[in-house]
């Protein structure tokens, strides 16, 4: 009887298998509704058979047959994970049907008495397979316990402990498989909602983080359990290497995290790398979730979404999506979108009804719709019905700059959408025309209107002339200017007579010259003590300002407050002059005129003066505009070189100047080739009877011709506006030169400009690093320069380990902007020439050599150069190269195959590496070197020699770099063993490959290894001089570091011999005063007391006398610290007196170590 329940099981199974190897339902669907439905027949009869022959009524089941049932069952799993081909489908079908029959939904749930012991038993079973030592049982012993867990809604407590603790260890698994179906078994058992630190949620999000393969990344991230606390660490997978990653963290993010509670700023970073990722199904993943997601939980409204986007501070995200939504629009039928929900908006409309809707988003998607519908979609039809007349949208324009609310947005999208206008009506043309002027000629204006106002200005002129937008903007300009330059003339000329007149006049006059001059709305000129006072107020409300709540009611009052402050103290002349350099750099950026247009030449009179300003907002924005203007004419810009070149090297300089002066050098090499800056300086006199004031005088005369122009600044007083600049600067140059003939004309070299500029990298400034690594990048991909002390600053920063802690100053766990611009500069810098190649090769042995003549090789901000070297080797080895090539001539069906690039990079940044061993060995023989800083180095050379393979491409090269290897292995390293054996293994390793790739030597190659040998002992002679200086020095550093750490060492010493004595003295004094205070015949029944009764005693004393002990620990540290700052004088003193101090310290601390002794005693 039992013989046949047993066959009726076996056939069971063997129906299901047979089921899923016929049907392909298991693979397409294997946990959807159709599959399960495919197994319903099957567990009934399972079920069926376990109630009849198991089961034996109220008491329970029939002992034998429960055994014979689970091992008939296990029988049945282990057929599955021991048999040599297993199709997928099998154990899916397997795995599903155990965990069907096994399911229990939920605690109070009816099910068949035996059941949970069965369960219990065959997951025990399978928990037990996972540990398997064959690979295959394992993996699918794995598939099918997470296949099985997966199944079972609920799980008792007990079990559950027991599958975390088996699955978490086979998270660690070295097949990448197995650990990928432990993550989906622990899936279900994870709970971060009630336990933050819950174990499973953080192995996943280890896994998710540092796992190397992309596939079990992809598992962690899809099988997470998404809360607040790990939401920051899902967030930087979206810019995962893998696509695969990638595109499941959008899946992600999208179905598990409403809009709500995602930061604005982290919506928009997802939006900005989501919507231009490289990847087409990443970039459609973060379509669906703003589409699927996001727009329905904004009511399917565009102005809610943009609102939740934050437009203002993220204005191209705002375009991004406004174009995502109306190509959505335009897709759809307009039934299907109203049944969605979503109404077609219209700006116009809603605007002209209610006052209301006019406000930011409102306007931006307006201007969004216009622009897809006239460029995009090229729908005439909708984008009339939306655009407006040109004299309405002046009105508009007008009263939204005039406003006195925060509608500056609005208004710099309202001159954008402006670009959108049909110009046809000439009236409205000349009405915003003239608007647009007003705007420029009010101080009110604010200056972040300016470049907008400009743009639309030159948009509306592009139709008939530029000539007359260049001429109406530099009226407007000399409109401004004028009153400045009068009002410093009155200045000027007030103050030749203030000597003549008395002070009451002066402050009368001061005041009527003020008030004579209108500079602006309502501003004025304050007394010293008045401005003193406003100043004093600035400050005192800035500081309470940071201690208020942001966006309070409080805060807001003391901001309105300061902002009241800053427009009282504000010069008008200052205001006047640099909303005129405002619209003067504008101008220049906007004109295609040069040099060759009078109006533009003149536009020099306004921005030389400025440079010369003690104002650094005037000195800033002075040098941006000559910047610019140098950018119209070579010869401007190598007269005018030297001036970015003072500024940047003059340290009382605003940051913000020298950022602008590296942007315009950098502007200047980018526009014109073979630069030859020129400095108008001083040369030597033979006579040297001038004393130092009147070489000043010369030097500051000679540096005024080259800002201030006085030539320039007299024509403008006189109004003569179209005269010849040059001929006027000539002239005064010729007088200069007849007043003092030792002026003339010194060459600045380009190459002094880049090194300066590259020194500046080091900066803390991480915008100013990122702006001269962007240059130079540029700059060596356009074959500008090719400095290799440049190239050798770009590859060290790249290995700085400054930068390489540095994550982006933000939550999105970016590195710094320097580091990713170099990580895409050196492939494809050297992928492009093979002349770059040379270049990375002689920058590598710049920087080689530049290392070793540093004076501290193990400091926090030393490079690592084993990494450096790793990383130089294999881009010089052009596998990356061939690659690419091979690619490209598979595209090709008749291509010649790509020939291989013969170089010997390798080699010879090999031979520099030994020459540099050689040298030192030489060096470490001689007096007065330290050994510890030559292994230093030698250990830096050896790990970087370890990346180099030799090539037989250049024979003389590899001959005498195997030649230089044998040398360093027979006559370096004599005293360190361990520094031997590595470079024998390199020598080893060299050989073997060199005899792999040679041929027998000709009697010219032995001549010329023979000339080449003598050449490396030369190169070492030179280098043996250079590296001698530079270890003697560091020699002699090393040794004072070594006498202040053993310093140190007899401080701590003395240290704790002072608290010994203090606790030993402490104890006696106690004991004394406690036995002076008490009866001298207890004394001997206190040594009778037991040892509990004595501890405890000596406890309570030492409690009663804890503050007399602290006094005397603290003195102790008192005389700790003065003695250290003894010893610090100590090391200031004179080297020669070195060795006397030390003698002296020593005898010191012998007698004072004596002292101690004896008071112990």
């Amino acid at each position: 009887m039992d013989a046949e329940w047993t066959l009726t099981l076996r056939e069971v199974f063997q129906d299901v298998q047979l089921q899923a190897v016929e049907a392909s339902g298991y693979l397409r669907n294997p946990s959807g509704v159709a599959h399960q439905r495919t197994l319903v027949p099957a567990v009934r009869r399972l079920n069926t058979l376990f109630n009849d022959e198991v089961k034996d009524g109220k008491r329970g089941v029939v002992e034998e047959a429960f055994v014979l049932f689970l091992d008939e069952i296990w029988l049945a799993m282990a057929r599955v994970l021991v048999a040599p081909k297993v199709s997928d489908v099998v154990l899916l079908a397997v795995a599903s049907f155990v965990g069907e029959f096994l399911r229990r939904t939920s605690n109070k749930s009816k099910e068949l008495k035996g059941k949970d012991e069965l369960r219990m038993e065959l997951l025990k079973r399978l928990m037990d397979a996972t540990k398997a030592e064959d690979r295959a049982v394992r993996l699918r012993a794995c598939h099918m316990l997470q296949i099985v867990v997966n199944r079972l809604e609920y799980i008792e407590e007990e079990l559950e402990t027991q599958l975390k603790a088996t699955m978490l260890k086979r998270l660690n698994d070295k097949l990448t498989s197995v650990r990928i179906q432990s993550i989906y078994g622990l899936k279900n058992l994870q709970n971060p909602v009630e336990d933050e630190e819950d174990e499973v949620t953080q192995e996943l999000r280890k896994l998710m983080v540092s796992d190397p393969s992309k596939d079990v990344r992809k598992a962690a991230l899809l099988n997470l359990t998404v809360s607040k606390k790990l939401y920051q660490d899902l967030l930087i997978r979206i810019r995962d290497a893998s696509e695969d990653v990638r595109y499941a963290a959008f899946r992600t993010i999208g179905s598990s995290m409403p809009l709500e509670d995602i930061p604005i700023s982290d919506r928009a970073h997802l939006l900005d790398q989501g919507l231009q990722d490289r990847a087409a199904r990443v970039r459609r993943a973060c379509e669906q979730m703003v589409l699927k997601k996001w727009f329905p939980e904004c009511d399917s409204s565009p102005v809610l979404l943009l609102k939740a986007l934050d437009i203002e501070q993220h204005p191209e995200i705002g375009s991004k999506v406004s174009r995502l939504l109306l190509k959505h629009f335009s897709e759809q039928p307009r039934a299907l979108l109203e049944k969605e929900g979503v109404v077609e908006f219209n700006a116009l409309d809603m605007m002209s009804q209610n006052s209301d809707a006019f406000n930011a988003e409102s306007i931006f998607f307006w201007r969004e719709q216009c622009y897809y519908y006239q460029k995009i979609d090229n729908d005439p039809d909708k984008a009339a019905a939306l655009v407006p007349n040109v004299s309405g949208f002046s009105k508009m324009l007008v009263a939204t700059c005039k406003a006195e609310s925060d509608v500056l947005f609005i208004a710099q999208q309202l001159l954008e959408f402006g670009h959108l206008l049909d110009f046809q009506d000439e009236f409205g043309r000349r009405n915003l025309l003239d608007a647009l002027q007003k705007l420029l000629r009010e101080i009110d204006t604010d200056s972040q209107l300016i470049k907008g106002i400009m743009e639309l200005m030159a948009f509306v002129y592009s139709g008939s002339s530029e000539q007359e937008f260049i001429q109406v903007v530099a009226e407007v300009i000399s409109d401004m200017y004028d009153p400045v330059e009068v009002g410093n003339q009155d200045v000027s000329a007030s103050q030749q007579e203030d000597s003549e007149v008395p002070s009451s006049q002066q402050d009368t006059s001061t005041e009527d010259e003020t008030t004579g001059l209108s500079f602006g709305p309502q501003l004025r000129k304050l007394s010293d003590e008045d401005r003193e006072a406003a100043e004093a107020k600035f400050e005192e409300l800035e500081k309470h300002l940071e201690t208020l709540e942001f966006d309070s009611e409080e805060y807001n009052k003391v901001q309105a407050e300061m902002v009241a402050l800053e427009a009282l103290l504000q010069d008008p002349r200052v205001l006047s002059w640099l909303r005129c350099l405002e619209i003067v750099a504008q101008l220049l950026k906007l004109t295609s005129h040069n040099l060759s247009d009078p109006i533009v030449d003149g536009m020099s009179r306004y921005i030389l003066p400025a440079i010369d300003s003690d104002v650094p907002a005037l000195r800033e924005a002075g040098l941006e505009n000559l910047g610019l203007f140098c950018l119209l004419d070579k010869r401007l810009a190598e007269r005018y070189l030297i001036v970015f070149w003072r500024a940047l090297n003059n340290p009382e300089e605003e940051s913000e100047v020298k950022h602008t002066c590296v942007q315009s050098i950098l502007d200047m090499a980018f526009s014109f080739t073979n630069l030859q800056p020129h400095i108008f300086g001083t040369k030597l006199a033979e006579d040297t009877g001038d004393n130092e004031e009147e070489k000043d005088e010369r030097g500051n005369d000679t540096e005024s011709q080259e800002t201030s122009k006085e030539g320039d600044k007299s024509d403008d007083r006189d109004g003569d506006n179209s005269g010849d600049k040059d001929k006027a600067e000539d002239e005064d140059m010729e007088k200069d030169d007849e007043a003092e003939p030792v002026v003339g004309v010194e060459k600045l070299d380009l190459d002094t400009i880049f090194v300066g500029l590259g020194q500046l990298i080091s900066v803390d400034d991480v915008d100013l690093q990122s702006t001269i690594v962007e240059g130079f990048c540029r700059l060596f991909m356009m074959n500008r320069i090719d400095n290799i002390t440049v190239l050798a600053i770009l590859l060290e920063t790249y290995f700085s380990p400054k930068l390489q802690k540095v994550q982006k100053q933000s939550e999105h766990g970016f590195q710094s902007r320097s580091l990713q611009l170099l990580s895409i500069f050196f492939p494809a810098f050297v992928m492009a020439t093979s002349a770059n190649c040379m270049l990375l090769e002689e920058a590598a042995t710049h920087l080689i050599q530049k290392s070793m003549e540093k004076l501290q090789m193990e400091s926090d901000s030393m490079l690592d150069l084993g990494a450096c070297s790793k990383y130089v080797m294999h881009l010089l080895s052009h596998n990356e190269q061939e690659e690419v090539a091979a690619i490209q001539t598979s595209r090709k069906k008749r291509a010649k195959k790509p020939e291989r690039r013969r170089c010997a990079h390798h080699n010879r940044i090999g031979i520099t590496i030994c020459l540099e061993m050689l040298a030192l060995e030489k060096v470490a023989a001689m007096a007065s070197i330290h050994q510890d800083v030559v292994i230093s180095r030698q250990k830096a050379l050896l790990k970087m020699i370890a990346w180099v393979e030799v090539t037989l491409d250049e024979q003389r090269s590899a001959a005498l770099f195997k030649y230089l290897l044998q040398e360093i292995t027979t006559s370096c390293f004599d005293s360190q063993r361990g520094l031997l054996r590595s470079a024998e293994a390199v020598l080893k390793r060299t050989s073997a490959s060199y005899s792999e790739q040679s041929t027998e030597q000709s009697e010219d190659q032995t001549t010329a290894l023979e000339h080449d040998q003598s050449w490396a002992h030369d190169l070492v002679k030179e280098r043996e001089e250079v590296l001698h200086k530079v270890l003697l020095k560091a020699s002699a550093d090393h040794e004072k570091w070594l006498k202040k750490q053993e310093r140190e060492k007899k401080a701590q010493r003395r240290r704790n011999a002072r608290y010994v004595s203090s606790g030993s003295s402490d104890s006696s004094d106690s004991e004394s005063d406690e036995e002076g205070d008490e009866e001298p015949d207890t004394a001997p029944a206190r040594r009778e007391l037991s040892s509990r009764r004595s501890k405890t005693a000596a406890v309570s004393r030492m409690h009663e006398k804890e503050g007399e002990f602290d006094a005397r620990i603290k003195q102790a540290l008192q005389a700790d610290d003065a003695d250290e700052e003894d010893e610090e004088e100590w090391d200031d003193e004179d080297s020669e007196s070195e060795s006397e101090g030390d003698d002296e310290s020593d005898a010191e601390e012998e007698d004072g170590e004596e002292e101690e002794g004896d008071d112990d005693e």
